[in-house]
């Protein structure tokens, strides 16, 4: 299941340098911009989304380290780790690290890909994920790493939102969030005498086949994923899948136990 495992393929032999930046936050399309960038019409596949950072342990720790290392160069070669084998990226972690990546990919081409609704639809569309800062989460999933990576990356994200885009505690995850990226976004973008397309869903093929230089598939409606209903079928595996663990490890203390002051298990 997304998001609990994958099968991409990730071919760091030879890789190509990230060709599409998506540079919008979580809850933006980007579930459904990263399915029209691997279809067999724009063939930038696999591209990078949270979906394939979430199920590896390893993956978790590369990022953890490269939102916390300060010196640049290491903190690229870090994220060249990461991203390395793959031709795009949309979604976190991309969104937040996007001023490195357009250092480290200067020929990629940038998408603002935005929430239909703006700013106060995404504040709504984004509680879904809230879950990831539950006290709850936290201890009953404690027996996973991928599950401690994930609340740790939580907090990580909210220091570089506060770092990056000036915003407090209370601002992250608001409509100001949005704002306020979308603007940073556009201004690193300046800074580097980037273009940006900005992109709705609304906006399909065309727009998005035009600015990354692809024929534009006839006939075809754009993709339209939305992981909303999917993640809080997630949500309750993970809280179930921590419930079971912590059971597990409580019957095998609870038997190692009895064996050493009975001489049995149970």
């Amino acid at each position: 299941m997304r998001f609990l495992s994958d099968s991409v393929v990730v071919d760091r032999t030879e890789p190509m340098p990230v060709q599409v930046l998506s540079a919008g936050l979580p809850r933006c399309a980007t579930s459904s911009l990263q399915t029209a960038l691997e279809s067999q019409h724009i063939r930038l596949n696999p591209c990078m989304h949270f979906a394939y950072i979430a199920p590896h342990a390893n993956r978790g720790d590369i990022l953890l380290a490269a939102s916390r290392e300060n010196d640049t160069a290491r903190r690229h070669k870090l994220l060249h780790k990461l991203f390395g084998g793959f031709q795009a990226t949309t979604d976190f972690p991309g969104s937040m690290l996007m001023d490195d990546l357009m250092d480290m990919y200067p020929d990629a081409k940038i998408i603002l890909n935005k929430r239909p609704g703006g700013g106060h639809q995404r504040e709504q569309s984004i509680k879904v994920l809230l879950f990831a800062r539950s006290p709850v989460y936290s201890a009953l999933c404690f027996l996973w790493k991928t599950d401690r990576n994930l609340c740790a990356m939580w907090h990580s994200i909210t220091e570089l939102c506060q770092r990056k885009l000036g915003l407090t505690t209370y601002e992250v995850w608001t409509a100001k969030h949005y704002d306020a990226h979308n603007a940073w976004i556009r201004a690193e973008a300046a800074k580097r005498v980037r273009k940006v397309l900005e992109f709705e869903p609304r906006d399909g093929w065309e727009s998005l086949c035009t600015f990354i230089g692809k024929e534009r598939p006839e006939d075809e409606p754009f993709p339209h994923r939305n992981d909303a209903a999917e993640v809080r079928m997630i949500t309750r595996i993970l809280y179930a899948r921590g419930a079971i663990s912590w059971l597990v490890l409580g019957g095998m203390v609870f038997g190692a136990v009895s064996w050493l002051v009975k001489g049995q298990f149970f």
